[in-house]
C-alpha cells in the first residue's frame, strides 16, 4: 500500500472554529474569535466620555451591558431574592470590543478576562426555545460543549441583543 493510498483513507479532519469564552453571571458564553477587535480594562475608558462610551484607535465604541440583555428581566416569587442582584452590582473585569456585522464595533461589558477555545463542529447544537423561555434568556440560540470537564458555553448572537 502506497502513502497516498493510506493518506486518502484517512476521514477528513472535522471542521472547528476558534471561540472568545467569558463569563456573564453564573454561565459562560462565547462568540467566534473573528468577531473580537480587543480586550480592554474598563478603567481605561477615556477622561470625559460618558460610562456608554469608550475610544478605540481614535474611534468613539458605544458599551453595552451585555448581561442586562441576555438575562431579561424575570418576575420572582414572593420570598425569593434575586441571585443575579447580587452577582451584578460587581464591576465588570473588562470590555470585549467586538465588531458587529450590523452595529459595527461595540463595547461588551464581561465579567472577567476571556480565553480562547477551540470547538469541533460537532460540539454545536440548538437550545430548545422552551429553555430560553423558562430562563428568560434571548441573543443566544445555540449550545458549545467542548468536554465534559468543561462549563457548556453559549454562543452569542449580539445583533439580536439590540433593536431592530
Amino acid at each position: 500500500m502506497t502513502a497516498l493510498a493510506r493518506y486518502r483513507r484517512l476521514p477528513a479532519p472535522e471542521p472547528s472554529l476558534r471561540l472568545i469564552a467569558f463569563p456573564l453571571r453564573h454561565n459562560w458564553f462565547c462568540l467566534p474569535l473573528a468577531m473580537a477587535r480587543r480586550v480592554i480594562p474598563p478603567e481605561s475608558q477615556a477622561p470625559g466620555l460618558g460610562m456608554g462610551l469608550t475610544h478605540l484607535h481614535q474611534e468613539t465604541v458605544p458599551i453595552m451591558d451585555v448581561a442586562n440583555r441576555i438575562y431579561q428581566a424575570a418576575p420572582l416569587l414572593p420570598g425569593y431574592s434575586d441571585p443575579a442582584a447580587d452577582i451584578s452590582d460587581q464591576p465588570p473585569q473588562a470590555i470585549l470590543v467586538v465588531d458587529s456585522p450590523r452595529f459595527g464595533l461595540l463595547g461588551l461589558l464581561i465579567d472577567d478576562i476571556p480565553s480562547l477555545k477551540r470547538a469541533r463542529q460537532s460540539a454545536f447544537s440548538p437550545i430548545p426555545t422552551s429553555y430560553l423561555m423558562m430562563h428568560h434568556l434571548q441573543g443566544v440560540n445555540t449550545l458549545v460543549t467542548l468536554s465534559d470537564t468543561e462549563p457548556p458555553l453559549f454562543l452569542l448572537d449580539v445583533d439580536a441583543l439590540l433593536p431592530q
